[in-house]
C-alpha cells in the first residue's frame, strides 16, 4: 500500500519532520502485527491526555460556566464521534493502515478511528509542539463543535431508545432497520436508513454514519406516532 505522506499532511494542515512518525500515527496494530512495525496505540494514549488538556484550556478561555457545564462541553469534543467525524471530514480514514483482514470490511463505527485523530494529536505534538497540535485541533475539530454550543435537548436524546421503548409500551409489533443507499465520496459519504415496523416502511433518515441515520429516521418514526400519524 501507497502511504501519501504529502496528501495526508495537506489534508492536516502540518508538515512533518519525522515522516516515519506520520506514518506510525496511521498504523493499526493489525497491520503493525503483519508487517513487523510500531502500532499507534501508545500515541493514542499520549494524544487522549493532550487532546483533553487542550480543550479544557480553550473552553476555561473562550467559555463561561461552571467546572460541570465546561465537562458536558468537553465531552462534546473529545467523545468518540466527534473525533470520527473530524476524520472522517479530514478523508483520512482511507489512509489508516490495516490488517489484511480488517480492510476488506473495515467496521466505520469502530474506534480505530476516534484512535487515529488521537494519535495525530500526540504525532504532531511530538513532531512540533503543543502549539502545533493546538492548531490542530481548533481547526479540525473545535470549529467545526462550535454550533454546539447551545446544543437543543432533543439533538442529543437516544431517538431510537425512545421509539423501541413506545413501540414495546403500546405492542405494536419488531423494529427493523434496513440500509437504502450510500451516496456522496468516501471520506464524507450520506447514508440512508428506512425504519420498518412489522415489515411495513414507516419512515426513513440520513445521516453521516448509519447510526445517525437510524437515529434520524427513529425520530420521524416517533413524532409520527405521537400525532397520531401512521403509514
Amino acid at each position: 500500500m501507497i502511504f501519501e505522506i504529502a496528501e495526508i499532511e495537506r489534508r492536516i494542515g502540518y508538515v512533518f519532520r519525522d515522516k516515519l512518525l506520520l506514518r506510525k500515527c496511521f498504523t493499526h496494530a493489525s497491520y503493525a502485527h503483519e508487517q513487523g512495525e510500531e502500532n499507534n496505540e501508545l500515541l493514542e494514549f499520549f494524544g487522549d491526555a493532550i487532546l483533553d488538556y487542550i480543550v479544557t484550556e480553550y473552553l476555561v478561555e473562550n467559555e463561561k460556566g461552571d467546572e460541570g457545564v465546561l465537562t458536558k462541553r468537553r465531552a462534546e469534543f473529545v467523545a468518540k464521534t466527534p473525533l470520527q467525524e473530524a476524520v472522517f471530514s479530514l478523508g483520512l480514514n482511507k489512509y489508516l493502515l490495516l490488517g489484511t483482514g480488517l480492510a476488506k470490511n473495515p467496521n466505520y463505527e469502530d474506534k480505530m478511528y476516534s484512535s487515529l485523530y488521537e494519535s495525530l494529536v500526540a504525532g504532531i505534538y511530538i513532531d512540533g509542539g503543543v502549539l502545533n497540535a493546538k492548531k490542530f485541533i481548533i481547526n479540525t475539530l473545535i470549529k467545526n463543535k462550535k454550533v454546539s454550543k447551545k446544543v437543543k435537548t432533543e439533538k442529543v436524546q437516544d431517538f431510537k431508545s425512545k421509539f423501541q421503548e413506545l413501540v414495546q409500551k403500546k405492542k405494536l409489533g419488531t423494529i427493523r432497520y434496513e440500509d437504502v443507499k450510500k451516496t456522496g465520496p468516501d471520506h464524507a459519504p450520506t447514508f440512508e436508513v428506512a425504519l420498518y415496523l412489522n415489515d411495513q416502511k414507516i419512515s426513513s433518515g440520513k445521516g453521516q454514519s448509519k447510526k445517525q441515520a437510524e437515529m434520524k429516521s427513529a425520530e420521524k418514526a416517533l413524532q409520527y406516532y405521537k400525532k397520531g400519524r401512521k403509514r
